[in-house]
């Protein structure tokens, strides 16, 4: 299955933090509108793609907003002062390069420091640089120079980080039989996967659906939602006016394959295939829809992986609980080093997932969805 990554690349190096998503939204409405029967927004900015016009209604939300910051002052030297959008740790923040975007949409970089570690003193080299003692420097020495620039407070900021593909040797070990084989993988390495491959992921399934003819029993509502960081906000808007029958929730999943994470407390790795949650933060999934989702994969030989994740929400905590509910599952891409200037994932788990989604949307037709809330 040949996937648009290069769209993809242009996505994640895109502007927009949660509540400045329209750089991001304006490139994934040019590129997916062509495979869609109807355009269609909420008033916080989410886009909803529909395809078909009869059936059961099943909601697809990929947010397309990025954890980033907000300018909260500027200091008499000059230096600038921020507050976070979305959850980010203080250790990985010190040293990197960020982009400040002003009114009239020029884009000032900067980067993230704080007090010169040469000149602690020995109590406070020993304690963690928290962000509000960090600030951003845009090489100015006043206030009005950083006006000068046009930088106020309430601009958004995010990572400044570039995508790229790479390509690895694996090495995969069967442990019953004790043989090795090699594989051939493609990563893909930048910022903003949570959740652009989401976005991503529902645009492709609409693309192939499209393009290919598939025939599906249901309307597809493919939404790409905004201000998901902080707070599910696009999906609970979106989900308000579409009335969903079904809701999936395409995200990343913590990639536990890296040192010191154990299998029980992250149980998903990178190229082992899409991950299906059991539960987040803000929900337990459907136990039905959930068996069904594995059932298809089983039959179609797409090796997947059951996930847990109780700390952190989706999007699908805000559509299972629309109107009267809705059955909600989420499908995850294991992802290395989220909610930092740089993730890794594997290309492979994407091509899964769609093959996955289309043919779990040929399967949903009205009996299929009744069945998953039956008494």
């Amino acid at each position: 299955m040949k996937l648009n990554i290069d769209e993809f690349g242009k996505w994640t190096d895109a502007f927009g933090p949660s509540g400045f998503e329209r750089e991001v939204a304006k490139m994934v409405k040019d590129y997916t509108t062509p495979f869609t029967d109807e355009v269609l927004h909420d008033k916080t900015g989410s886009l909803i793609f529909k395809k078909g016009n009869k059936g059961p209604k099943i909601m697809l939300a990929g947010h397309i907003d990025e954890v980033g910051f907000i300018v909260s002052g500027i200091s008499k030297d000059g230096f600038i002062t921020f507050n976070q959008l979305g959850g980010w740790w203080d250790q990985v923040l010190l040293s990197q390069r960020v982009v400040i975007k002003i009114r009239d949409e020029t884009k000032i970089k900067g980067i993230i420091t704080s007090k010169p570690p040469h000149i602690l003193g020995a109590e406070e080299r020993n304690k963690v640089v928290t962000k509000d003692k960090m600030f951003i420097d845009v090489g100015c020495k006043s206030k009005k120079e950083v006006e000068f620039l046009g930088i106020k407070i309430g601009d958004p900021i995010i990572p400044d980080a570039t995508f790229e593909l790479i390509k690895r040797k694996q090495f995969i070990k069967d442990e019953e039989s004790n043989k090795t084989t090699e594989k051939d993988a493609i990563l893909a390495v930048g910022k903003a996967f949570d959740d652009r491959l989401g976005a991503f992921i529902i645009s492709e399934v609409l693309r192939i659906i499209k393009e290919e003819k598939i025939e599906h029993p249901n309307q597809i509502f493919g939404v790409a939602t905004v201000q998901e960081e902080v707070g599910l906000r696009g999906a609970r808007t979106s989900a308000h006016m579409i009335q969903p029958d079904i809701g999936f929730a395409l995200e990343v999943d913590i990639s536990g394959d890296v040192p010191g994470v154990t299998e029980t407390t992250s149980p998903a790795k990178m190229s082992k295939g899409p991950s299906v949650l059991a539960a987040d933060g803000s929900m337990l999934a459907n136990p039905y829809l959930k068996h069904f989702v594995i059932d298809v994969a089983k039959e179609m030989g797409i090796d997947i992986q059951l996930s847990i994740m109780f700390r952190g929400g989706t999007d699908a905590g805000a559509i299972h609980v629309a109107g009267s509910g809705c059955p909600s599952l989420v499908l995850g891409i294991p992802t290395r080093h989220i909610h930092s200037h740089y993730g890794i994932l594997d290309i492979a788990d994407i091509e899964k997932c769609v093959e996955l989604l289309i043919e779990v949307l040929k399967r949903l037709d009205q009996k299929t969805v009744d069945s998953f809330i039956k008494i």
